[in-house]
């Protein structure tokens, strides 16, 4: 991909990135699904981060619910922003935040509607799908102002007053 220098546009554009990737990984510390305990009386509001310790550190029921494999995907809802971060923070030439963003985007969007059930979505979860499909409406505007080539502007000379036509 050959590498064109980033004007404003881009570099806002490509900071929001940034910033949205940061407060994903901040919803990942919020509630994101409802789990029953291990009574099965009481639902609690479990966040990706504290899912993924008790898997590692086999606390809890959710070892014993299916384990590893069935809490895989939320380690991958942890890997996508943390990705997407460091690809949009260290690429400011190329086009290839844009095209990973709108592929990481698509994955997660799917991660999340298949291990969160509908009825058990918390205001993380939420979050996180609309962020997901705002950033991908801002990678393809990052994708198409790659396409506009900046004009410069004609320089603007003075005339002097006995040269004017009026």
């Amino acid at each position: 991909m050959n590498k064109l220098a980033e004007n404003k546009q881009r570099k806002r554009l490509r900071l929001t990135m940034c910033f949205i990737y940061l407060f994903q990984i901040f919803l990942c510390t919020s509630p994101f699904v409802l789990l029953h305990s291990s009574n099965g009386a009481k639902l609690k509001d479990e966040s990706v981060f504290s899912i993924i310790y008790k898997v590692l550190t086999s606390l809890g029921e959710i070892d014993n619910a299916g384990g590893f494999t069935q809490f895989l995907p939320y380690f991958f809802l942890v890997l996508i922003p943390v990705t997407g971060f460091f690809l949009c923070a260290l690429d400011r030439e190329r086009n290839i935040k844009n095209i990973c963003a709108v592929v990481f985007n698509f994955f997660a969007i799917m991660a999340i509607l298949m291990v969160v059930p509908s009825s058990a979505m918390q205001i993380g979860s939420v979050l996180m799908i609309l962020l997901y499909v705002i950033m991908t409406f801002l990678a393809t505007a990052g994708m198409l102002s790659r396409l506009n080539k900046e004009v410069d502007e004609p320089v603007k000379t003075k005339i002097p007053k006995e040269e004017r036509e009026y």
